[in-house]
């Protein structure tokens, strides 16, 4: 080989050699700056508190929830499933004596393993000086309470509740992270509004009707027996003694507002099929009588406020979610101790109520289910 030859080919590995080393370098120095803009704006608030003016998007309830609880300013809380996600915050500020600053912590599907998640993260995460939690409010979706002890509905982000610093690489040189929480906001100066968090584009009038319902309702097979009246009761027990009870005594500074949101009439169609309703409302009269045993406790219910629950072609997109307006109504009604809970007979009421309701209702509900399929 030539002289000139290997004096090429070695120029030509140095080149090859220097776009490698000066590319590394790039690419480092990309990745320290996309992990510095994310630790900057912080938009799931892992580091810092909000940044003032920062247009912060909050849509994502496992991975913004904590980072909220640990990092916000406030002094009352709501939580449960999506039956709390149209809830105005505004509104508890206005119509409560003591104007709480209240933080939505919706979790879609609650289970009650993610509402004792979320109460740890609220009474683990604040300081002293922060101050009390004056109220909580809380959605009790009985279907969920007979879930095994410790599951969740949704796999959480691990990473973002632990302190180990090492796995915070997972959000600081996430991609969707960088483009969706941090450029696009402050390009487009489009934050999320703190007081509707979480509620829901679905106040459209095309999503409340009869006709739309019946189009998405999946119509459960009849039960070949009827469920025990007591089916659900040690489950729901425990539940309540492993994630809510605990917090409730540890904080008697605390009043805790438990409600029973107001299904459809749908939704009774389906324990009717199953053959669950009295076990149902054996449930519900059981987590009434455990949480009335704490001073500290209000309960209000709501499934059997007729004028809602019956209100089909026009107040529900399902069997259950309901419409931002009658969010409005419960934080009004709680405010003013309207449907509270006195006792287990006042709970009794109730529930005989509902199920006058749903006995008087379900003929002409379960005609409509059947003309709708064969049109």
């Amino acid at each position: 080989m030539k002289t000139n030859d290997i004096i090429t080919n070695d120029m030509k590995k140095n080149r090859a050699g220097s776009f490698l080393l000066f590319s590394g370098i790039f690419a480092a120095a990309g990745l320290l700056l996309a992990a510095a803009i994310v630790a900057a704006a912080d938009p799931f608030f892992r580091y810092h508190d909000p940044l003032p003016g920062f247009p912060y998007v909050i849509d994502n309830q496992l991975s913004q929830n904590i980072g909220m609880a640990e990092r916000f300013s406030y002094d009352g809380v709501i939580t449960g499933s999506s039956m709390t996600m149209n809830f105005d915050t505004q509104d508890f500020t206005e119509l409560f004596a003591d104007h709480p600053q209240v933080l939505k912590l919706t979790m879609n599907g609650a289970l009650p393993g993610d509402i004792g998640r979320m109460l740890e993260a609220v009474y683990g995460g604040r300081s002293a000086a922060e101050g009390e939690i004056r109220e909580i409010f809380i959605a009790i979706d009985p279907a969920a309470w007979t879930a095994e002890e410790g599951s969740v509905k949704y796999p959480y982000p691990e990473y973002l509740y632990d302190r180990n610093p090492f796995n915070d690489v997972k959000y600081l040189l996430n991609m969707e992270v960088l483009l969706e929480y941090c450029v696009k906001p402050a390009a487009e100066r489009e934050g999320t509004p703190l007081n509707r968090v979480y509620m829901t584009e679905w106040e459209d009038d095309l999503y409340y009707t009869l006709d739309w319902i019946l189009s998405h309702y999946d119509e459960p097979a009849a039960a070949p027996e009827q469920t025990p009246a007591d089916a659900y009761l040690a489950d729901t027990v425990r539940n309540m003694e492993t994630y809510i009870l605990p917090y409730v005594r540890a904080h008697p500074e605390t009043e805790w507002y438990f409600f029973f949101p107001p299904y459809s009439l749908f939704y009774w169609h389906d324990a009717v099929r199953g053959d669950h309703l009295e076990a149902t409302l054996a449930q519900e009269a059981a987590i009434t009588e455990l949480l009335l045993k704490e001073e500290n406790v209000r309960v209000f219910q709501y499934q059997d406020r007729e004028e809602i629950i019956t209100d089909l072609d026009g107040g529900y997109m399902d069997e259950v979610h309901f419409r931002p307006e009658v969010n409005a109504y419960m934080a009004a009604d709680m405010a003013a101790d309207g449907e509270r809970i006195r006792d287990a007979a006042d709970m009794e009421r109730h529930l005989t109520h509902l199920r006058t309701i749903i006995e008087s209702r379900e003929p002409e509900l379960a005609e409509r289910i059947r003309s709708y399929k064969t049109e």
